[in-house]
């Protein structure tokens, strides 16, 4: 059996509310990039980019955790932009952030990354196997 690349993009919309939709190519490179992190921490999962399927049955679990993956590459880049908004320096003029949205953005990736990272430390095997 195969699983679709949609639910692992369902999984994905499920982590946050926009009012616009991300750009189909932009998330298809978070996919990516999310298979790429579990790849080279857990196991091969066999992701056939032609075809846009998993060609194997990806236990609920996986799909949950390639969208936690893909959720913080994408607040990563959410960070990056709010950082660059807030922290605008040229020749004749400077301007810095005037509120907390630059300690929330960093604190948003902070909790992405680390709640990616649990759910893969879930699906290792432990040394005594």
């Amino acid at each position: 059996m195969t699983t679709p690349k949609q639910k692992v993009l369902d999984s994905f919309h499920t982590e946050f509310m926009d009012k616009s939709p991300l750009n189909a190519s932009l998330e298809n490179l978070f996919l990516l990039k999310s298979i790429g992190d579990f790849e080279v921490e857990l196991y091969e999962l066999d992701y056939d980019e032609t075809n846009e399927v998993f060609n194997k049955d990806l236990m609920r679990y996986e799909i949950s955790t390639l969208g936690a993956l893909m959720y913080k590459h994408y607040v990563s880049r959410e960070k990056d932009r709010i950082l660059k908004l807030n922290n605008v320096v040229g020749k004749d003029i400077k301007i810095t952030s005037m509120g907390d949205s630059k300690r929330t953005a960093i604190k948003n990736y902070e909790m992405a990354k680390d709640e990616s990272y649990k759910m893969m430390e879930k699906l290792k095997g432990g040394s005594y196997q």
